[in-house]
């Protein structure tokens, strides 16, 4: 497929607004601007470069602090004139140590709202994923889980979808929303058993987006 690099729309500084976002959730991590040769290095080597204004020169975004940012696609707009760079970052986008460089709102007020909706699936699925390695944690609910194996995961995945449906039966929204929580909970063990990552499930939920059940339907 004939790359498109050649046709960005530099500014008069040769510099191009790049935006970078969370590629498994979309959570939008930073704002920086990148050259022609920093957008060149990102592709071929597969990190986030960009180019530093105060400094006047290339970098790699985690070069020091070892939070890199692997590259999953670029996107130009339709005036080719900003980017793109969707992400898999390897820790904090923000030098403060937070996710994300924008976690705060005009208020000076922490954005939990954004934060919550984009990052707490993926923050429990990272816990699950090292609770699956450390199986002999005895103090661990979800260690017990995944050292009983599949067959338990699963059993509480159904236990619990019969809670949600008792509840969603009942009409109590307190009680429905505890319960969706414990079956989602369970999912996500389940899939993490199975090395499924929340953004696989984005993906799909993405690809059937606006279409018609028969047209994403598995061959049988």
């Amino acid at each position: 497929m004939k790359s498109i690099i050649n046709e960005i729309k530099f500014n008069k500084d040769g510099l191009v607004p790049i935006l970078v976002q969370n590629e498994a959730d979309g959570e939008i991590l930073m704002f920086a601007f990148g050259n022609l040769e920093a957008v060149k290095k990102s592709v071929e080597t597969g990190y986030a470069h960009f180019w530093s204004r105060k400094r006047k020169e290339l970098w790699k975004k985690g070069e020091s602090s070892g939070n890199v940012m692997l590259i999953k696609n670029i996107l130009i707009d339709c005036d080719e004139d900003s980017l793109i760079y969707l992400v898999n970052p390897n820790g904090p986008a923000c030098h403060t140590g937070e996710r994300t460089c924008f976690y705060r709102d005009i208020n000076n007020q922490p954005e939990y709202s954004s934060n919550i909706k984009s990052n707490i699936a993926n923050k429990v699925f990272e816990v699950l994923k090292s609770r699956k390695k450390d199986l002999y944690n005895e103090s661990s609910y979800t260690s017990s889980l995944f050292r009983e194996g599949l067959k338990k995961i699963l059993e509480k995945v159904d236990e619990e979808s019969k809670e949600f449906i008792e509840a969603s039966e009942e009409g109590d929204k307190e009680k429905i929303i505890y319960e969706c929580t414990d079956l989602l909970f369970h999912m996500m063990v389940a899939i993490a058993e199975q090395d499924i990552e929340p953004a696989d499930i984005y993906k799909e939920l993405n690809k059937r987006f606006g279409k018609k059940k028969k047209d994403y339907t598995l061959d049988e």
